[in-house]
């Protein structure tokens, strides 16, 4: 339905973000998917510290109405960065293998609460000077939260990676992962509505 390459999105004030921010708005999460290369298992054990997922592809959320909020990277170099989108679920790609994670205890916070807040956190990439999305943040009815940057995690660090994804379940850690050239840190900055009609 809606895809936003990171190569075209510069500002939080964006109307397509205000758009998926107020057609989500309310949604409960139902249920979520981790997407890996085909064959490749994600072992949730070996997947980095106990607040941070390291992840593939991408991350799916699955909403009540059967849209999915969808958040992937793009290819390095000139689409670098963070892709979003909202589709319809059933989505099927021979390359790609979705794992339900929605019984992790990680996502319990998050799984049967309606949305309440999204957040895009933007950066400048090394090669370009325009400004794209690198993380986004999801929040919940109750205060709960979950944010996907481009990173993988190194030890118990996140370090940036711009082909691998980390779920951050904690607070503290989404608000100091900040990357070179990060104009926020992964914790970013909050969608407002969608502008109204000019005022006469």
């Amino acid at each position: 339905m809606t895809t936003i390459r990171p190569i075209t999105l510069h500002r939080v004030d964006d109307p397509r973000l205000a758009e998926i921010a107020a057609s989500l708005a309310g949604e409960p999460v139902t249920g979520v998917g981790y997407l890996v290369p085909a064959g490749v298992e994600w072992v949730p054990d070996a997947a980095g510290g106990h607040d941070v997922h390291d992840v593939g592809l991408g991350v799916e959320l699955v909403l009540g109405s059967g849209h999915v909020l969808a958040l992937e990277w793009a290819t390095p170099g000139t689409e670098e960065g963070l892709r979003i989108g909202v589709h319809k679920a059933g989505r099927d790609n021979d390359l790609v293998d979705r794992v339900d994670v929605g019984d992790d205890p990680h996502w319990s916070p998050i799984i049967g609460r309606r949305l309440e807040t999204l957040a895009v956190a933007f950066f400048h990439p090394d090669d370009d000077s325009s400004t794209r999305p690198w993380a986004f943040r999801v929040g919940v009815a109750g205060g709960s939260c979950v944010t996907v940057a481009l990173g993988e995690t190194d030890g118990p660090a996140i370090r940036y990676q711009p082909d691998n994804l980390v779920v951050i379940f904690d607070e503290a850690t989404a608000r100091s992962y900040r990357i070179v050239g990060a104009r926020q840190p992964a914790w970013g900055s909050a969608i407002g509505p969608p502008a109204g009609p000019p005022a006469r």
